[in-house]
């Protein structure tokens, strides 16, 4: 049976994508990981310190937190009790969006491809939709209670909007844009500084800073208004009070530290961090199997492939901005102490880049002189070798670890949410 190409891209394909991005989120969910971690209850605590109080940006609880995913997690917890399920399913529904949102966005980029042969075109936006989900970077912090997928979605909900603007010029989009990149800012922290991006793009795209004074309905003021009145709440507490989460983790700020020390710290993390791809993952079995690199062979490969095409092209749209993305997705852990890295947690939103760059490599791999059928063929097996490889990695490997990086069992979450246990080791847990 064959299909219209208008089928598979806009029916058949975002289908498939749903089918395999909610099976493997959804794949024994919640029970694996095992137990529950410590931080996972202090976001219980944290959403329900939420329920009858006026809003709030910011709480204190839980090392400090912008609270727009807690009250996400409360809706939650409203409908589901204080389980484990409730925790974890906000990350999960996102998780599964966000494959679909990063489909309709490459979607975009390779419709403007025309030189490239049509087959490609509508497979390629697929294959990396499909290398996503299938990361094990990406879909393990899917699985359970953390902000990931959560600032992952209004970031690339941002950036479908700017690639829609940019092709039907209508600045709805844009201001769509500007929303999203408020909402990622009052998220996790490392979504605070994705507003440069599209920023950045649309000034150099479609307007100077002269211009914007002369022209109010400019598609940079489109984008600046709703984000600066979305961020104004969580600006107007940090005047009055520090980001915990910064502040203790921050090390340029750090006056003690003399500019020598500075300098080592940042040598230490930028060997630390590009080894984090290709040689010595993160440690923390929450996130990672300990010590294993963030991507398999044939990832690391193909992004390195991809980067060098970029670097070389640099002054395509795609490639500048993608290249960009990346550098603004490495910036968190290369803020914080060399001691706090290769974090996978806080580099989270470098992952659209990397799989980018990895499609880049795809397409080169493309262009050889064979039939088209047969490469499209080959680049699949390929990545199926890919998934099969994370997921046994995942599956098999990184659950071993999980009794221990997840540290209270899941029938004391009652007890400890009402203060009567404490990770005590000397004391024994209540009796249920």
């Amino acid at each position: 049976m064959r299909f219209s190409k208008n089928i598979l891209s806009n029916s058949i394909f975002p289908i498939a994508l749903l089918i395999i991005s909610a099976a493997i989120i959804f794949y024994q969910f919640p029970t694996l990981p095992q137990n529950i971690a410590l931080d996972e209850v202090e976001f219980i605590k944290l959403a329900r310190s939420l329920e009858h109080s006026s809003y709030a940006p910011y709480s204190q609880l839980a090392t400090g937190h912008a609270t727009l995913y807690f009250y996400m997690l409360l809706a939650s917890i409203k409908l589901f009790g204080e389980t484990v399920f409730a925790v974890r399913f906000p990350s999960a529904i996102f998780g599964v969006i966000d494959v679909l949102l990063l489909y309709g966005i490459f979607k975009l980029i390779f419709d403007e491809k025309k030189k490239l042969a049509e087959s490609i075109r509508i497979a390629m936006p697929f294959f990396l939709a499909f290398i996503f989900i299938t990361m094990r970077w990406y879909f393990n912090f899917a699985r359970f209670g953390f902000e990931a997928s959560t600032v992952l979605f209004f970031e690339l909900s941002g950036i479908y909007s700017l690639f829609l603007f940019r092709k039907t010029k209508s600045l709805w989009y844009v201001l769509l844009s500007g929303v999203a990149a408020g909402l990622a800012y009052n998220s996790y922290t490392p979504g605070r500084i994705f507003f440069i991006l599209p920023l950045i793009f649309l000034i150099w795209e479609y307007g100077s800073l002269k211009q914007i004074r002369k022209n109010l309905d400019r598609p940079v003021l489109m984008f600046i208004i709703p984000f600066i009145l979305l961020i104004i709440p969580l600006n107007l507490y940090f005047t009055n009070h520090d980001d915990n989460r910064i502040y203790e983790l921050f090390y340029l700020q750090n006056e003690q530290l003399s500019l020598q020390e500075k300098a080592e710290y940042t040598w230490q993390n930028v060997t630390n961090l590009t080894g984090m791809f290709f040689v010595k993952g993160d440690m923390n079995g929450r996130h990672n199997y300990p010590g294993k690199p963030m991507l398999n062979p044939i990832q690391g490969i193909l992004l390195v492939g991809g980067m060098i095409i970029s670097l070389y092209n640099w002054k395509k749209y795609h490639n500048s901005f993608f290249l960009l993305y990346f550098i603004i997705g490495m910036l968190p852990p290369m803020m914080t102490y060399p001691w706090e890295n290769p974090n996978a947690l806080r580099s989270v939103t470098v992952l659209p880049s990397v799989v980018y760059f990895i499609g880049q490599s795809l397409v080169f791999l493309m262009r050889f002189p064979l039939p088209k059928k047969w490469i499209l063929v080959g680049i699949f097996i390929l990545l199926t070798f890919s998934a099969i490889y994370e997921l046994r990695t995942y599956f098999v490997f990184q659950r071993l670890v999980f009794p221990e990086a997840f540290e209270l069992n899941t029938n004391f979450i009652k007890p400890y949410l009402e203060g009567n246990y404490f990770l005590d080791p000397n004391k024994p847990r209540p009796a249920l």
